[in-house]
């Protein structure tokens, strides 16, 4: 009966190889997360979401993760540095901004807008799902969420 179960359970792919995967793409050291369960994934693209994750997308079955890793060989540039100041934002209301939120070993970022402009290193967003969140805008100009 347990040979029968075993064979019945969905392959999953291994952390460790999605780590090597995005280590080899990126050519700089990816961290996976080794808790994290993906099914297995028999051709997985990836590409650049930011100039410091990659994003690891699975056509069949579906899924798709943000990879943190170096950023040497991104095509993008980094964004230059925010300096926001009481009579010029850094972020205006209607901007379209990348947002991250993450833990340890593991970056998701998404689109969303500004619903006002930033005051004191924050700003009110909205997702195109209609979701309201405020997030910290980091010296890199990115919009980050904290818990």
């Amino acid at each position: 009966m347990l040979f029968l179960v075993a064979l019945a359970a969905p392959a999953l792919m291994p952390p460790a190889d999605l780590e090597a995967l995005v280590t080899g793409f990126a050519g700089a050291p990816a961290v996976v997360d080794p808790r994290l369960i993906l099914p297995a994934c028999p051709a997985p693209t990836l590409a650049w979401a930011t100039p410091g994750s990659v994003e690891v997308r699975c056509a069949a079955p579906a899924w798709r993760i943000f990879v943190p890793a170096g950023s040497a060989r991104s095509p993008t540039p980094a964004p230059a540095p925010v300096t926001a100041t009481p009579d010029r934002p850094a972020i205006r209301r209607g901007d379209r901004v990348v947002v991250e939120a993450g833990g340890a070993g593991f970056v998701v970022a998404m689109e969303a807008t500004a619903a006002g402009d930033a005051r004191d290193g924050r700003v009110a967003l909205r997702t195109a799902s209609g979701r309201a969140l405020t997030g910290h805008i980091g010296g890199d100009g990115r919009v980050r969420l904290r818990d």
